[in-house]
């Protein structure tokens, strides 16, 4: 059959042997075409028409490639967004996933938060009791080594709780303990100096009164 559509020296046949040579490249679709071209009915006897055939079987032929390629690319595309859309699910899955994760890392670090406060109030508290405590303390020893007449160790404790506990409520009564001891032992200059502090630095205070007593009754006594 190849012998019988040999092209002749013509501009048909020139056309068509370009095409053909075109389409019998091996391992193409143009190579199953011209299977498929040279398959079909007998092809008429004259050339001129033998040209004009196959031209139009080859335009039918070409016009079948194209749709199937069409067909390919339209099935290539939709894989291609299937798989974006694939892609886009995941991506939000992801997002959804880390949103969750920092809402719980939020809520484990304000948990946390709340559970050191909780901790550093109670170590505070803790902390002022046993101050309170030790203050407490020091001042009952100061009055004890008073009541012993141990006048000078008095001195030096109701000196160190003043020195230690300034703030403390019971830092106006060491005051003027303080000045008792030293009118005690007669030593007045010191005595009138503890007393009138008790004035100026604790006027409020319920021992305010027995200071100012004191005072007079010191001038009282010209010391």
């Amino acid at each position: 059959m190849a012998a019988m559509i040999r092209p002749g020296r013509g501009t048909g046949g020139s056309r068509l042997s370009t095409a053909a040579e075109r389409w019998r490249r091996p391992g193409t679709a143009g190579a199953v075409a011209l299977a498929v071209l040279f398959a079909g009915p007998a092809l008429p006897q004259s050339r001129g028409e033998r040209i004009d055939f196959l031209e139009q079987r080859m335009a039918v032929v070409e016009r079948q490639l194209e749709n199937q390629a069409l067909v390919e690319m339209a099935r290539q595309l939709a894989a291609l967004e299937a798989e974006q859309r694939r892609l886009r699910g995941e991506v939000e899955e992801l997002r959804h996933a880390l949103a969750a994760a920092q809402g719980r890392q939020r809520d484990q670090y304000v948990d946390l938060d709340q559970r050191l406060r909780s901790v550093e109030e109670r170590l505070a508290a803790a902390s002022a009791a046993a101050e309170a405590s030790g203050a407490e303390a020091a001042y009952q020893q100061a009055l004890a080594l008073m009541k012993a007449g141990r006048y000078d160790e008095a001195g030096v404790a109701l000196n160190q709780f003043l020195a230690s506990h300034a703030g403390h409520e019971r830092a106006p009564n060491a005051q003027y303990w303080l000045g008792e001891v030293h009118y005690l032992q007669r030593e007045y200059p010191a005595a009138r100096a503890a007393f009138e502090r008790v004035l100026s630095e604790y006027p409020e205070a319920s021992v305010a009164g027995e200071a100012r007593k004191r005072l007079a009754r010191m001038t009282a006594e010209k010391h």
